[in-house]
């Protein structure tokens, strides 16, 4: 299934579209926020050049059906304040969802009302018949954006993923096609 980069994303109050090249200074501004990247699997990047490496894999991705990340910008007027993402697991018709939302936007709903229509996307435009996500079990922002979308808690793992060689604990959320949690 091909899926056009030219995909766009409606909400009352957002837009979501793919990640492009301008999106770069978003990136950056937000990495460079003290804290900001500690609950992610990623590090801030070391450059903008760097970021438009990252940035030309996501598009690439994005074209080979692996992932489809979108940027979340505001309607009015219009802002580019975060990224909310699907990426392909090993497992057949199951997806991963992430998403944030820069700092100086945070309290203001952006982050479930856009993974709400990523989360639709993936159920009816991918054929996804789970969707999975987690946190870093101190991100309680993150915990109550899960929550809020529905997700079921899975389990506590303590090895979730590595930040500077140190194991960071996460908390794994499910959510199926039906709505049923697992």
């Amino acid at each position: 299934m091909h899926i056009s980069a030219d995909t766009v994303l409606n909400t009352e109050r957002l837009m979501l579209r793919a990640v492009d090249f301008c999106d770069i200074d978003l990136v950056w501004q937000a990495s460079r926020t003290e804290g900001f990247n500690d609950g992610m699997t990623w590090d801030p990047p070391g450059s903008r050049d760097e970021l438009a490496h990252i940035t030309q894999r996501n598009r690439d991705d994005w074209r080979d059906g692996k992932c489809y990340i979108f940027t979340i910008c505001t309607l009015q007027p219009c802002i580019a304040v975060g990224r909310v993402g699907l990426h392909k697991e090993a497992e057949p018709n199951t997806w991963n969802i992430g998403f944030w939302v820069h700092p100086d936007h945070w309290g203001k709903g952006y982050a479930p009302e856009a993974a709400r229509v990523v989360l639709e996307f993936g159920f009816e435009r991918l054929g996804a018949a789970r969707i999975a996500t987690a946190h870093a079990t101190w991100n309680t922002r993150s915990q109550g954006v899960i929550r809020r979308l529905g997700f079921q808690f899975v389990r506590e793992n303590p090895a979730g993923f590595y930040k500077n060689g140190t194991a960071v604990a996460e908390f794994e959320y499910a959510l199926d096609a039906n709505g049923a949690r697992e």
